[in-house]
């Protein structure tokens, strides 16, 4: 077997596995992206010093949970961002492909219309939220609530803004693009 190549790569490239790095880029990935995996990070090590506080030295460190619990909401707002980038959030195509081309491209923007309008009014919504909760004091810190918001706030506004990046590419291309071509 020596010099002949694994078998299982053709495979693998085929079905987009996610530890074939071979096609990986850092130019392929956003800021948004980049932020969710710090976050992610950072996550990770407050749920381990957690639960080394509690189980181990038996002396929980009481913030660590509500922490924990907020940076996951901000880095699920973050993540839905960058899913907007690569157009990835779940939708239903069976409508869509059986219309034809005319039909097609009405269903498409009223869709752009409503994702747009949700983005906008979820962003108007979490900036208010964000704006009430800066008087709210965290449970075990002394630190306002307004710190788990404005990033929520942040993250509809970045999907907004993707959102748009996917419509104007759609209408001057004439077409629904390609998700390479809207991250390109």
């Amino acid at each position: 077997m020596a010099g002949k190549p694994f078998e299982g790569v053709a495979q693998a490239e085929e079905a987009g596995y996610a530890d074939d790095l071979r096609h990986f880029r850092w130019s392929n990935h956003g800021p948004e992206e980049w932020a969710g995996l710090v976050l992610l990070w950072v996550l990770g090590a407050l749920v381990f010093t957690q639960f080394f506080t509690r189980y181990v030295l038996n002396d929980s460190l009481a913030w660590t949970e509500e922490v924990a619990r907020y940076l996951l909401v901000v880095l699920t707002f973050i993540g839905a961002a960058g899913a907007v980038r690569r157009g990835t959030h779940i939708r239903v195509e069976a409508l869509e492909m059986a219309l034809p081309a005319r039909g097609r491209r009405a269903l498409w923007a009223v869709q752009d219309a409503l994702r747009l309008g949700f983005w906008g009014f979820g962003a108007w919504i979490s900036f208010d939220l964000a704006d009430r909760m800066g008087v709210m004091p965290m449970d075990s810190l002394d630190h306002s609530l307004a710190w788990v918001y404005w990033p929520v706030f942040i993250g509809f506004v970045l999907m907004l803004l993707r959102e748009g990046q996917w419509v104007w590419r759609r209408w001057r291309h004439g077409d629904a693009p390609a998700a390479q071509d809207v991250l390109a």
